[in-house]
């Protein structure tokens, strides 16, 4: 496994499984269509970055039994990682355990539903983890698209109030508190937080 390890974390595209905030506006099958093709749009984004070998790509999915259906709407030959039972945080844990166990060096985990993602943010938080302990990319409503450590830091995920405005609070005082240091990304938008109209 090479030093750096982006993880992917992705759901299938099920109408009334994903965005179900933004489906109150728009409709499950509208929102799971703008879901799949922003989680596409953002692979091709980090695709660019994984053919010229700055990583491993561990795309972590959910449903377990979607396992085929995922490989054939993403279509990227890169490993590919069941998210684990339990809520975020074991979700989170685990799959920077097996990345870090495996010989990752650095290791980030990427939302699927982040609008405005670019190369330079993905290429940024890989190099602030060479001399920082942590590395956050803010959402803009007060949660994050992007966490990264140099270390396996399993308290990162712990007791994080999820799918809150308090989880990026919540998130620093906990690095605050295990004397990490850390770099802030680029503040992103989520899915979650378009309008009709906009």
């Amino acid at each position: 496994m090479r030093p750096n390890v982006l993880l992917y974390f992705v759901k299938y595209p099920t109408p009334g499984k994903v965005k179900t905030r933004l489906a109150k506006t728009v409709g499950e099958q509208e929102a799971a269509r703008l879901y799949g093709e922003l989680a596409g749009k953002n692979l091709g984004v980090i695709a660019s970055l994984y053919q010229r070998n700055i990583f491993d790509l561990v795309i972590v999915y959910d449903p377990p039994e979607k396992s085929e259906d995922i490989k054939h709407w993403l279509s990227l030959s890169c490993e590919y990682l069941p998210q684990c039972r339990g809520g975020l945080s074991e979700r989170l844990t685990h799959s920077f355990h097996e990345a870090f166990k495996r010989g990752g060096k650095r290791v980030m985990a990427l939302g699927s539903d982040t609008l405005g993602l670019t190369t330079d943010i993905i290429q940024y938080g890989f190099e602030a983890l060479q001399s920082n302990d942590v590395v956050v990319g803010p959402a803009e409503d007060g949660g994050y698209y992007l966490i990264g450590s140099s270390s396996f830091q399993p308290k990162l995920f712990e007791g994080i109030a999820w799918s809150t405005n308090d989880v990026l609070p919540q998130t620093y005082k906990t690095i605050n508190n295990l004397c990490l240091s850390y770099q802030t990304l680029s503040q992103l938008q989520d899915l979650d937080e378009i309008k009709i109209g906009e």
